[in-house]
């Protein structure tokens, strides 16, 4: 991808002898960025992510039923998530409220101003609220970083240069395009680095005390949005103690205090605790089963199942798929500043990139301890837990920019550096909640893989159906379902089992397909054929344990009993591809699945345009014949153009479902 902002040549900065050009040119830089964002957030689809989906269920439940219970919501088609808790039969976000309380109530202005709401007019109220909750705040935070390069170089080229980084080269971009607490962060960091260096820099020569309540609120609220920014902001504290005790006392605590009392307040409110509900990983309130679904977390999946060791989690936050400095090389110079920090001369920018280098480490092995959790932040184009210390990252790189700026080919690496870490901030633009462009990468080349063992089924699968029912001279078994189809009346195919006459028990079964539809004029058709158990059981072919005893019956009608077995118009086996849960009507619990599927490409007539067949099926031993749901597609093999869609959804069976057995969706709790 193209750098979104022409690049700034060192040719052109060297030439520059005036300040207000490069005030001018960092404005530039700034005012272009936020319009670029706001294009961007113009046609960003929200609720992408069960991440950002859990924050906008809260939201919606406290303006439209002033609750954070989000069991309503939830229920509306695209909106359900698996990041929430189950307390006392109600549900809740797992996510801290605070954000969230403080979003519902602008997304309630923002209701009452335009007479929107966030079902009818989703994409209009999300683009005005996080335009006021990350674009306007990511400009502010860009001045801030203005303010910053202005405290700790003079030279033109490092004030473009680190003004560009700050605002088209980091992970921040796409994540400013939905709502989440790690962007939030990020801003409030960068504020309170500019307070601190103006706290460190006038140290007790001047009077305002200004600096020391946006340093307190800033740094907070940091830590209220990202637990880890605790470390930070104690230690941004001490330092602010260590200047001035007075002016700590009277405003670094007091402002400090606002967003902390506010995160306890709003926890309480939500869990009836001071903590919030993600402390209870891994207990109950994760681990539940509601309608015969369990939640997300007692089977995790793809890259949640916490496969890696230590070293090699680390090795991927560092350099690997989800890597700071593989995704974002321009950071490298933030390593190299960590390491000659002790070897810089100004007291104040050696104190801040100190900072920076302590803070990192801390949050990188308290995140190397928590085992149970090894999962990058889940699905999303980056380390996001590491998200908020960018400005940190900003600040140890600038020692380095200052060196590099005396030489024409460094300054040429740095760009490289740059591009690249451009090209992982700017590629998943429309959409933050996928893998690295690196994860996939090295997925497409199986140097990695996170995904599930596919289940088994029991036996080889020639037909639609995975198993015969058991039936008796007197008691036949069967299943109907309702087949929906665009366009068309509704239809029923029922299939019944029945011993045959003169036959030995469980040696062959009479299958009868019924058709009908509630179209009156279409007449119903029934068609029978006889089944060799033994040899279905096998898993054989269905040519050698189909049987015609109606010697009447000619090839074309077999052909066409094969085809409606297979329900495909070639042989192919039936594979297993996941565990799914199906709600139906026969019992309030959903059935627990495996999903199956076959596939053939074949043209009626040679010459013509060949055709994808494929066919899905939801293998369940709950109710006779072991299928559940079947779907059929049929797509143009060149195109992908659907030509056939057809889905037949269980409606009744005899005999009755088989009752929920809780034991079936039980699994092992994680590994702590």
């Amino acid at each position: 991808m193209s750098a979104p902002l022409p690049p700034v040549t060192s040719s052109s900065i060297e030439g520059m002898s005036s300040d207000r050009v490069v005030r001018i040119a960092q404005l530039a830089i700034i005012l272009v960025t936020t319009a670029l964002h706001t294009i961007f957030l113009t046609q960003a689809k929200p609720l992408l992510s069960a991440n950002d989906r859990s924050r906008w269920c809260t939201v919606w439940s406290l303006v439209e039923r002033g609750t954070f219970q989000i069991d309503e919501i939830r229920q509306r088609p695209g909106w359900d998530t698996i990041d929430l808790v189950k307390v006392d039969d109600h549900f809740y976000s797992t996510k801290p409220p605070l954000l969230t309380t403080l979003v519902a109530g602008l997304t309630w202005g923002v209701q009452r101003v335009t007479g929107w709401n966030l079902i009818k007019q989703l994409q209009q109220v999300t683009f005005v609220v996080l335009l006021v909750v990350n674009i306007v705040p990511f400009m502010i935070s860009l001045f801030a970083w203005r303010a910053i390069l202005r405290q700790i170089s003079d030279r033109p080229w490092v004030q473009l240069f680190a003004m560009t980084i700050a605002a088209v080269g980091t992970l921040v971009t796409p994540f400013l395009m939905v709502l989440n607490n790690h962007t939030v962060a990020a801003i409030s960091t960068m504020v309170a680095l500019y307070a601190l260096l103006r706290i460190l820099k006038d140290e007790s020569k001047s009077r305002a005390i200004w600096p020391y309540a946006l340093c307190g609120v800033a740094v907070a609220w940091s830590a209220a949005n990202e637990l880890p920014a605790a470390a930070m902001a104690a230690m941004v504290g001490v330092l602010a103690l260590r200047c001035s005790v007075r002016k700590t006392l009277l405003a670094f605590l007091p402002a400090a205090a606002v967003p902390l009392i506010s995160l306890v307040a709003t926890n309480i409110a939500a869990t009836g605790s001071w903590k919030p509900f993600y402390a209870d990983y891994g207990t109950d309130k994760y681990r539940f089963i509601v309608d015969g679904v369990p939640s997300y977390w007692m089977n995790p999946q793809g890259i949640d199942r916490n496969l890696d060791s230590p070293l090699t989690y680390f090795l991927h936050c560092t350099i690997g798929h989800h890597g700071l400095f593989s995704l974002t090389p321009i950071m490298l110079l933030s390593l190299a500043g960590w390491i000659g920090c002790l070897w810089i001369r100004d007291r104040v920018v050696r104190t801040v990139v100190g900072l920076s280098a302590m803070t990192s480490a801390i949050v990188i092995a308290f995140y190397m301890t928590r085992t149970q959790n090894y999962n990058y932040g889940g699905v999303s184009c980056g380390l996001r837990w590491a998200l908020w210390l960018t400005p940190l990252w900003l600040v140890a790189t600038l020692p380095v920019l200052n060196w590099i700026a005396q030489s024409r080919l460094a300054r040429g690496a740095a760009w490289v550096l740059l591009l690249g870490s451009m090209y992982s901030a700017w590629q998943p633009i429309d959409n933050p909640w996928r893998q690295p462009w690196l994860f996939q990468w090295m997925e497409a080349n199986d140097w990695i893989d996170y995904a599930e063992d596919a289940p088994e089924l029991p036996k080889d699968q020639w037909t639609w159906f995975a198993s015969l029912p058991e039936t008796s001279d007197d008691q036949p078994a069967w299943i109907e379902f309702s087949v929906a189809q665009p366009g068309s009346a509704s239809r029923l195919i029922r299939l019944t089992a029945r011993s045959v006459a003169n036959s030995k028990p469980g040696e062959r079964v009479e299958l009868e397909i019924r058709e009908s539809s509630t179209d009156e004029t279409v007449p119903v058709q029934i068609r029978t054929v006889q089944i060799d158990v033994a040899k279905f059981n096998e898993g054989a072919k269905p040519a050698q344990f189909l049987r015609w005893p109606d010697a009447k019956t000619t090839p074309g009608q077999q052909q066409a009993d094969l085809a409606f077995v297979r329900a495909l118009p070639q042989l192919v086996p039936y594979r297993a591809r996941t565990n799914r849960y199906l709600k139906t009507s026969l019992r309030r619990e959903a059935l627990k699945c495996v999903q199956a599927a076959a596939s053939t490409a074949w043209s009626a007539k040679e010459g013509d345009p060949r055709q994808i067949y494929r066919c899905d099926v939801w293998v369940t031993d709950d109710v006779p014949f072991g299928v559940a749901q079947l779907e059929h597609h049929v797509t143009q093999a060149d195109n992908g153009h659907v030509l056939f869609h057809e889905r037949w959804i269980v409606r009744d069976c005899s005999p009755r479902v088989r009752p929920f057995d809780p034991s079936k969706v039980m699994n092992p709790p994680p590994k702590n």
